[in-house]
């Protein structure tokens, strides 16, 4: 298992003084983030790829091959979203889901040949974000089954639907094909604008997520993923304005210990 850090600005600056250590940095499929970030670790590209919401006309798969060549980047990734208004108790519509979700990863598949795919689970957040039905983790386990596909596990994503839906994270999980572990997403949650949202700071409550999320790798209850990505930090409007210095000083060396 390889740890891995969001590029920004902030974590390369502690990169090249040395005060940090990481063994992959996550960079979205941005040329120019890839490049910055290339001389200070090997680069683990994350793709903001969709499937559920259409087609993949807008898509340079001759871009995505290239940096997974290019890079250490163990697979391609996914994200599995619903429609909002895909009933998951009408079985027709749970159908519809699960033929979407395996004809686009099919796809995805076809057109990078021999690299494996993972499919990310997303958050769902009624009236905001994405459809009940995509929560599901009977559907997302039968979609990567089907597909063949490993499964890259967003823990606060999960937390975020348990939430929302009144389930227990932990029954949740027992649910998601956890001996398909790829990938494992970890970052903290804070309330923000009014709904629960992620790639915040950890805090006592995501302390235990985390800590207890490795528990289960460790008891071999999940399968040890290849990465395990700290999603904290960025660059550009959604990532920049929350990117601390203090919280990289202090929280990534404990998730390093945890995970390296």
């Amino acid at each position: 298992m390889r740890f891995a850090v969001n590029y920004s600005v902030p974590m390369a600056k502690l990169l090249q003084e040395g005060a940090l250590s990481c063994d992959l940095l996550k960079c979205p499929e941005w040329e120019g983030i890839v490049a910055a970030a290339r001389p200070l670790r090997p680069v683990h590209v994350h793709f903001e790829i969709v499937v559920g919401n259409g087609g993949f006309e807008h898509l340079d798969f001759r871009l995505i091959r290239e940096m997974l060549a290019s890079t250490e980047t163990p697979h391609l990734n996914c994200h599995l979203l619903s429609r909002p208004e895909l009933d998951p108790s009408n079985r027709a519509d749970r159908k519809a889901l699960l033929e979407d979700w395996v004809a686009g990863m099919t796809y995805l598949k076809s057109q990078v040949p021999g690299c494996p795919l993972v499919a990310e689970n997303l958050p769902y957040i009624p009236g905001f974000y994405g459809g009940e039905a995509g929560a599901s983790p009977e559907i997302i386990a039968q979609a990567l089954q089907e597909a063949d596909a490993g499964l890259l596990f967003d823990l606060s994503h999960a937390r975020i639907c348990c939430h929302y839906l009144g389930l227990d994270i932990k029954e949740y999980t027992a649910s998601l094909p956890m001996d398909k572990l790829a990938e494992l997403h970890i970052t903290g949650l804070r309330f923000y604008s009014g709904y629960l949202s992620d790639h915040f700071e950890l805090r006592g409550e995501d302390w235990e997520a985390v800590e207890w999320a490795r528990a289960q790798i460790r008891a071999g209850v999940w399968r040890e993923p290849e990465v395990a990505a700290f999603e904290y930090g960025g660059v550009g409007e959604v990532f920049g304005w929350r990117t601390q210095e203090w919280v990289l000083r202090e929280q990534v060396p404990r998730l390093a210990e945890l995970f390296s």
